[in-house]
């Protein structure tokens, strides 16, 4: 995929049998494969063989850590279950950190009752936010999910692809506009270090430094994960450092 090409995926945040959500999931990637020079999949967290003994980046899944480092947005698709989102949804979303750094999420909250899934996006928010990424302001709440789509995935309600296009041209802007800003605008202006990309050899932006709650240095010392982007292939890494404080575990 082409540095210009929007890389846009969706997040199915529920295991759950006969989720509805499912639907969702697939009415967005679609839409957003209708626009020109978008790509999206439906990534689905069932599919991630995560393990439950331990939490964090210590058991990143590299398929899924790729897909997020090579995404430019990412809309998280997520139904609400009593008051909030799927445990198992955070559990993969804490797998990754850096890989999200600086780019755009919306939010797609789903309920079978009235209240069209307000609650879970009410919840994700903070979430999302201490991750590095950017919410757009623009939501999809879809509540009575079993009027809005058939048991075999129809769209039974042909209103929410209107309400979807503010959605989704939103994303696509702020995704546009971190892209640009993640490769041309720097931090460090002023900083005469120069990384070149391990790509193409292009002098890389550091455009972010985000602490690593679940990495830490073997002495003890939390450890910054400093993003950085390439303006001319496009290629992004973050570089681990340590600060020098000593968290406590917890």
């Amino acid at each position: 995929m082409g540095p210009s090409r929007l890389n846009i995926p969706v997040v199915l945040g529920t295991a759950r049998k006969g989720r509805a959500s499912v639907h969702a999931a697939g009415f967005i990637c679609d839409l957003l494969n209708q626009r020109a020079g978008v790509a999206s999949d439906v990534i689905d967290i069932a599919s991630i063989p995560l393990p439950t003994d331990d939490a964090g980046e210590a058991i990143k899944h590299e398929p899924f850590a790729a897909a997020m480092r090579a995404a430019d947005g990412l809309v998280i698709v997520s139904p609400e279950y009593n008051h909030s989102f799927p445990g198992l949804l955070k559990h993969a979303l804490d797998s990754c950190l850096s890989e999200y750094i600086h780019k755009a999420v919306g939010i797609v909250g789903i309920s079978s009752g009235p209240f069209a899934g307000i609650r879970v996006v009410q919840s994700l928010l903070p979430v999302t936010r201490e991750l590095g990424l950017v919410t757009i302001f623009w939501d999809i709440n879809i509540g009575q999910v079993a009027k809005v789509f058939g048991d075999d995935g129809r769209l039974l309600d042909q209103a929410f692809v209107g309400r979807a296009d503010r959605f989704i041209r939103e994303l696509i802007w702020m995704s546009k506009a971190l892209k640009y800003a993640r490769a041309h605008v720097s931090i460090d202006e002023e900083a005469k270090e120069i990384v070149p990309c391990p790509a193409c050899g292009t002098s890389m932006t550091h455009h972010a430094d985000k602490v690593v709650a679940a990495a830490i240095a073997d002495d003890g010392s939390v450890v910054m994960a400093a993003a950085r982007a390439c303006p001319g292939c496009g290629t992004e890494v973050a570089e681990l450092a340590a600060s020098g404080s000593s968290p406590m575990s917890v």
